[in-house]
């Protein structure tokens, strides 16, 4: 029998300059409770790579509240028309992102599609998982 794969409950889409090394922030909360997800994304030296980095907060004034229970994490990049150039997966392995308590950082590199005339580019981050 297979696992039961976590619903979505964040995908950002975040449009990068080839050209450009400035951090470009996004931000999502995740469906079904308070957490949020906040990062950045920046072209590396080198022009082929691209540094997405994570935050993880939940910040709740309830009584009673959820952990949150992130199972999956996939980052891509793709071209404008949508087609997927890279992508990694981050398996949390159910960690836990507890009410007031401390975030979660994760991080990855990939490549980027090549300019190839564009200027723009795209990385998506899916998060899955649930209030638990």
């Amino acid at each position: 029998m297979g696992q039961e794969q976590s619903p979505l409950q964040a995908d950002v889409q975040v449009r990068v300059n080839h050209g450009d090394r400035r951090l470009v922030p996004f931000r999502a909360r995740l469906e079904g409770g308070g957490a949020t997800v906040r990062g950045s994304v920046q072209n590396l030296p080198g022009g082929e790579t691209v540094l997405v980095s994570l935050r993880f907060d939940y910040n709740s004034d309830a009584d009673f509240a959820l952990d949150e229970l992130i199972s999956q994490i996939v980052v891509s990049t793709s071209d404008k028309a949508g087609n997927e150039f890279s992508r990694v997966t981050i398996d949390p392995n159910t960690v836990p992102l507890n009410p007031n308590r401390a975030p979660l950082y994760y991080s990855a590199t990939l490549y980027h599609p090549p300019r190839n005339g564009r200027s723009l580019y795209l990385a998506r981050i899916q998060v899955l998982g649930n209030y638990e």
